[in-house]
């Protein structure tokens, strides 16, 4: 990685710790986010049709979850 990608990780890993410890439903959010991101590894799209529209459903809630995360995540930025 890049120097300026390791400040910006560092900057985001610091205010997600911070959020974390403020505000338990976001810490429930991101176990949501890491449950469906499981979820949508284990299925096996290329040979179960069914598990390609499962696919689609997973990563249709995983983008909600995800606009929840970041704006709480914008409501907690420091300028």
């Amino acid at each position: 990685m890049s120097v300026p990608f390791d400040i910006v990780v560092s900057r985001l890993r610091n205010m997600l710790t911070r959020i974390s410890a403020a505000d338990s439903g976001f810490e429930d959010l991101c176990t949501r986010h890491a449950e469906l991101t499981a979820g949508i590894r284990s299925l096996n799209t290329l040979e179960d049709p069914a598990a390609a529209q499962r696919d689609g459903e997973l990563r249709r809630r995983r983008a909600q979850l995800e606009q929840e995360m970041f704006a709480i995540m914008q409501a907690n930025t420091r300028v």
